[in-house]
């Protein structure tokens, strides 16, 4: 009986050196990226540095150009030590985000999750967090950082702050709205001549935004707090876009949030005849109009 291995023998532990060199290469790539992460700590010790706490509430304090971060670390080092335990973290934790000049107790939290980051090692990562946080201007701007950008504007509000000309930008850039930090308020042009305007900014009884328009500087309020009567009434994604296409979608059909609210339809018909000869004739079809009367 010989100790030669079959073929089968062979491919197995052929897959096997596969497998344990792959393996092998995730360490080294992680522990590339932890010299990459020094570097970027080194090259920007005034500004990113160990907090004063230690484990397990230790934190990597990152000082931005419009607030001042938090990176807890526990999470992140249970999941390089070992992601299999229960207690490991999918994905890297949330940011607390705090206002310049000070921390605080009820901060803010943000969901940033690097572009493309599936594909690298965590600790690359973890260093990519960083460096979008130092240039956290740039990170404001990307559309596809909202969770950063709520987060933001929920720490400073709508008044004059280290975001407000950021924020002015890219509503500006996006959809092609103002904003009036003095009154609190978001305005679009739409169709037909209207100027929408989302407002309720600095007021804390409304729960997402009041909706009026104006022509010709006439102001008409339609919905005091469009939290009673839309679904997506905290939206600016949705609302500018949509508000940019109105009143004319109230007669298209096509919309069936803002278009079906019939809060909004009925106080918009009062000011604009086309909208009301629509629903006089039935032209349009909205889900709450009663026309059980017309077929009598």
């Amino acid at each position: 009986m010989t100790d030669t291995i079959t073929e089968p023998d062979s491919e197995r532990q052929q897959k096997l050196k596969v497998l344990l060199d792959d393996i092998k290469e995730t360490q080294r790539l992680n522990l590339v990226g932890l010299e990459f992460l020094e570097g970027i700590i080194n090259d920007n010790s005034g500004r990113v540095y160990h907090g004063v706490m230690d484990r397990p509430h230790s934190n990597i304090i990152v000082r931005g150009e419009l607030a001042n971060y938090c990176i807890p670390l526990e999470s992140i080092i249970t999941a390089f030590a070992n992601p299999f335990v229960e207690d490991a973290f999918q994905g890297l934790p949330g940011v607390e985000v705090h206002p310049l000049g000070k921390w605080v107790r009820q901060h803010q939290t943000a969901c940033i999750q690097p572009k493309g980051h599936a594909e690298l090692p965590g600790t690359d990562s973890l260093a990519i967090l960083i460096v979008g946080l130092l240039s956290d201007s740039d990170l404001f701007m990307d559309p596809d950082q909202s969770s950063f950008r709520n987060s933001l504007l929920r720490t400073y509000g709508a008044i004059k702050s280290p975001i407000s000309d950021l924020y002015s930008s890219y509503l500006l850039g996006q959809f092609g709205a103002t904003i009036d930090y003095n009154s609190g308020e978001i305005s679009v042009q739409g169709t037909h001549g209207f100027t929408w305007h989302l407002g309720g900014l600095h007021d804390p009884d409304v729960r997402s935004y009041s909706i009026s328009s104006s022509i010709r500087e006439a102001r008409r309020t339609h919905a005091e707090d469009s939290w009673h009567c839309m679904n997506n009434c905290n939206s600016l994604r949705y609302l500018l876009p949509t508000l940019t296409r109105a009143p004319r979608i109230f007669l298209e059909d096509e919309d069936d949030d803002l278009g079906h609210s019939e809060q909004i339809v009925k106080s918009v018909a009062k000011h604009w005849v086309p909208l009301r000869r629509a629903i006089d004739s039935g032209d349009i079809n909205l889900p709450w109009l009663d026309r059980s009367d017309d077929d009598e």
